[in-house]
């Protein structure tokens, strides 16, 4: 499962964070970190719902998003 760390370093770099957002002062984000965090959603809320590890795999190249369930190997 993806895992992140914490945002900010402190409450108070999330809250002048949130201000920035919100007077619409913040500089774009780059569409290929949108693809990637977006997937990252999907993946995590996959395994919420299903359980299992996601793995996530983006081809701009193609134009492919695909998360998919890891295959339970099994050992003879």
């Amino acid at each position: 499962m993806i895992q992140f760390g914490p945002r900010y370093r402190t409450r108070n770099d999330e809250i002048v964070a949130k201000l920035i957002e919100t007077a619409g002062a913040a500089a774009p984000l780059d569409p290929k970190t949108v693809v990637k965090r977006k997937a990252a959603e999907i993946s995590t809320a996959m395994a919420l719902l299903h359980g299992g590890d996601w793995r996530v795999q983006i081809d701009h190249d193609e134009g492919l998003v695909l998360i998919v369930r890891r295959s339970r190997r099994q050992t003879l």
